[in-house]
């Protein structure tokens, strides 16, 4: 196993931490404007610190990602079309009071949010195909991403879905990182050797 091919799963790990945390600052900020009509901008401003901080560890993983993992080429740009759509998504979302055409709550919006992000998540069965904890894992984070689409029911905010997302991924990669721990995925890397096996013949001893 490549020395560095954890750091891919850690940073993701922290990525999605920091996006949990956004997601819950943001749903705090949203309530107490619609409960209390007042605006936290401290609540507001660190909600936005996490999430630029969970963008900057989504791009070392996506960067280890292409420098560690061969190949997996579908998967590395699926991961980045996910970044560059939630970075997308959170300018539109800081400029939403001046935008007439983007509205947090659509259930639009939070129906392709929540595929999207499924589609993007299914992609990591290339890590290693046919790999039954792998398969089982994917399968439990896809469960969780696809809850998200039950905030449309209640009207709520496309972070309803970031928040499932932000949970799925952090139980997706803590699940990678004791995978790898104990040897139960093999990922070929660049820079790894392959194993060799001596073979002796006894036909011709005597």
């Amino acid at each position: 196993m490549h020395p560095k091919l954890k750091q891919c799963f850690v940073c993701g790990q922290y990525a999605n931490i920091f996006f949990l945390l956004f997601a819950l600052f943001a749903w705090v900020y949203y309530w107490s404007i619609n409960r209390h009509n007042l605006e936290i901008v401290p609540l507001e401003i660190a909600a936005y610190t996490v999430e630029t901080a969970g963008f900057v560890f989504m791009l070392f993983s996506l960067i280890h990602f292409h420098k560690i993992v061969r190949q997996r080429y579908i998967m590395k740009i699926a991961m980045l079309i996910y970044l560059i759509t939630e970075v997308v998504i959170m300018i539109l979302d800081f400029n939403a009071e001046r935008l007439n055409f983007y509205d947090s709550t659509s259930m639009a919006l939070n129906l392709s949010h929540s595929i999207f992000s499924a589609v993007i998540c299914f992609t990591y069965l290339s890590l290693e195909p046919k790999n039954k904890s792998l398969e089982i894992t994917i399968i439990i984070t896809e469960t969780i991403i696809l809850s998200g689409m039950f905030g449309v029911i209640f009207g709520m905010h496309v972070y309803v879905s970031l928040f499932a997302n932000a949970i799925a991924y952090v139980v997706f990669f803590s699940v990678m990182r004791f995978l790898l721990s104990q040897e139960r995925i093999m990922i070929d890397c660049y820079g790894d050797r392959a194993k060799e096996y001596k073979f002796k013949s006894s036909f011709f001893d005597e």
